[in-house]
């Protein structure tokens, strides 16, 4: 559940003692992140559970950890333009400091600079000794003493990005590294079985929230504007009713292509945390079987929270492995899988505004060991379905390896296999609109890259294809 937020202004910024106790508690959510490759958002919701924190102070505390996240590349080179001391030398609470406080000064310019500095050799005081204190306060006034100082931009890995240009040229790259830079919109897709969207939406305004519909998915409604309602989404009216979930508009869509009916057998192969699996129950009215399959148990305990709220009752949660999964004990004599989901694990490059720390966390050679993984989950779950049946397989990716190549190699080794359009999906006044900004816009051929620089969604890929029916 995101909480990532815009850098509050110096007067909802937390003071005294209570923003040393919420820088302190930032801090020690970056080391995670620096140290054990936590994710982001896991380090804060471990931060978050150890100091009960006002809802200001916990703004702070997110917007600052996923601000020195998504930014770490460019302020690094920062202070090494003005450390002797290289970073990896440095103890991970020192230029973990230094990363906060430079990015307050670059991206919070309401918060005085001397504010900032002298936080900041406080924390260096409590988490080293007097000369980290010493040097702390010297980087952090030479920096703050630059002149016409070029802001400090989101940035991506150079592999990341050299692969975009090779594939994408400068323009569309330049405009996908803006895109990752950018704070998210929260995105709520409303379920149906409880409410329309035009009534969580009435709810919404009456409470201050503005709110409008998405073009692509119109049950999903992207947040403008939350009024007062700040912190976590379980604050917003009509979440412990079951009437929304968190879900962005690209994701949501999957489900629509997957275009599961009430009574059938509906397998998502990858399910964790799932958010498609109820999309998928809820899309079958709550009748039929969804087998929500994932290999990590703990991944799947929001799964079964989330089922409890919206008081569905026709998800199964099992822990399997994709590659590997037999349903002969699952499935009576005679039942067959109808539909199969294969969200698989990727990369994430489509959606790295909303994961700071992939950008961080993945490198190039993750890649092959990825694509690898994707074909062992395509080519058992052409396993699992039944002849005439329709497989989805999707992405948050926008790389060509674990996308086209892949469906390409999977037709090609799967003859009784074929593609299956997807213009029934999208309505035909937006087809007509990404027309025009995508020449390779071609839902007829059974699959679509959504780009964030030419649809203006996260990055997603999504495959329909179908089983043909037995010869006899």
């Amino acid at each position: 559940m995101s909480e990532e937020t815009k850098p509050p202004s110096k007067g909802n910024a937390p003071k005294s003692k209570e923003g040393l106790a919420s820088r302190k508690l930032a801090l020690e959510a970056l080391i995670k992140i620096d140290s054990d490759g936590a994710y982001a958002n896991l380090a804060l919701s471990a931060a978050f559970k150890r100091k009960a924190l006002p809802e200001r102070d916990r703004a702070f505390v997110t917007a600052l950890v996923q601000g020195v996240t998504r930014n770490r590349q460019v302020i690094d080179q920062q202070i090494s333009k003005l450390s002797k001391r290289p970073l990896e030398k440095m103890p991970a609470s020192l230029r973990n400091v230094l990363r906060m406080a430079i990015f307050q000064l670059q991206f919070m310019p309401d918060m005085p600079a001397s504010a900032v500095i002298n936080t900041a050799c406080d924390l260096a005081k409590k988490t080293g000794h007097v000369g980290q204190v010493a040097f702390t306060n010297g980087i952090l006034r030479n920096f703050a003493r630059q002149e016409n100082t070029e802001p400090v931009s989101a940035n991506q890995p150079d592999w990341l990005v050299t692969k975009w240009l090779q594939r994408w040229g400068k323009e569309e790259t330049e405009k996908l590294v803006a895109f990752a830079s950018e704070i998210p919109e929260l995105t709520l897709r409303t379920c149906e079985m409880s409410i329309t969207a035009q009534g969580l939406m009435d709810i919404f305004k009456a409470k201050g929230i503005v709110s409008r519909l998405g073009e692509l998915v119109p049950t999903c409604l992207i947040i403008e504007d939350r009024g007062n309602l700040k912190g976590p989404v379980n604050k917003l009216p009509g979440y412990k009713e079951g009437l929304f979930t968190v879900q962005d508009e690209a994701a949501s869509f999957v489900s629509l292509v997957v275009d599961p009916k009430p009574g059938e057998v509906v397998v998502d192969l990858c399910a964790a945390p799932g958010g498609k699996s109820v999309h998928l129950a809820e899309l079958m009215e709550n009748k039929g079987r969804v087998i929500a399959v994932d290999s990590h148990g703990g991944r799947l305990k929001l799964l079964k929270e989330t089922r409890n709220r919206l008081g569905l009752t026709n998800i199964e949660v099992l822990i399997a492995d994709g590659t590997s999964l037999d349903l002969k004990e699952s499935l009576a004599e005679g039942i067959f899988v109808d539909r199969i989901l294969i969200d698989a694990p990727c990369s994430g490059t489509g959606v790295i505004n909303r994961r700071s720390d992939l950008s961080l966390n993945r490198q190039a050679p993750d890649m092959v060991a990825l694509v690898e993984l994707q074909k062992q989950l395509l080519d058992n779950a052409g396993k699992l379905l039944k002849p005439g049946g329709v497989m989805v397989y999707s992405t948050c990716s926008i790389e060509a390896e674990e996308n086209e190549e892949l469906i390409k190699w999977f037709l090609e080794t799967h003859k009784d296999f074929q593609p299956d359009s997807l213009e029934a999906f999208i309505k035909p006044e937006l087809a007509a609109i990404w027309l025009k900004a995508d020449k390779d816009f071609q839902p007829t051929k059974g699959y679509l890259q959504l780009l964030p620089s030419r649809h203006n969604l996260s990055g997603f890929f999504i495959a329909r294809l179908k089983k043909l029916e037995n010869k006899n």
